[in-house]
């Protein structure tokens, strides 16, 4: 039950952050935090952070892209050496959930190892 209050906690600090105009950085922040103060395994810190900054920076991404037709994304695709502007979606959606995931591991990690219990 706890993994989906994660789930939904990192999905809504993520939409918080986009719509705000909020840094990179702050998802990683919101997923420390709740996995801190959420009993959840360290698997599930990662796994539900990761898939909720996936879902939502992918999907902000995508919107992106089709707003100004493929013209940014496939610029931005020639300066980092990628095929097409799609392909710097999928990686912006997988840096994206790669960093609330770590703070998500981060702060399970943390909060196990202070209570001194192993989980």
């Amino acid at each position: 039950m706890y993994r989906l209050f994660l789930l939904l906690l990192v999905l809504l600090i993520c939409l918080a952050t986009l719509a705000l105009g909020g840094p990179w950085w702050v998802p990683a922040v919101g997923a420390l935090v709740c996995a801190g103060l959420l009993p959840v395994w360290r698997r599930a810190g990662f796994y539900f952070p990761f898939l909720a900054a996936v879902m939502v920076w992918g999907c902000y991404a995508g919107y992106l892209h089709l707003m100004s037709e493929g013209r940014l994304g496939d610029r931005l695709a020639v300066t980092f050496g990628v095929p097409t502007g799609w392909v710097l979606v999928v990686l912006t959606a997988l840096f994206g959930g790669i960093t609330a995931g770590l703070g998500g591991l981060f702060g399970s990690s943390l909060r196990i190892a202070l209570q001194g219990g192993k989980r």
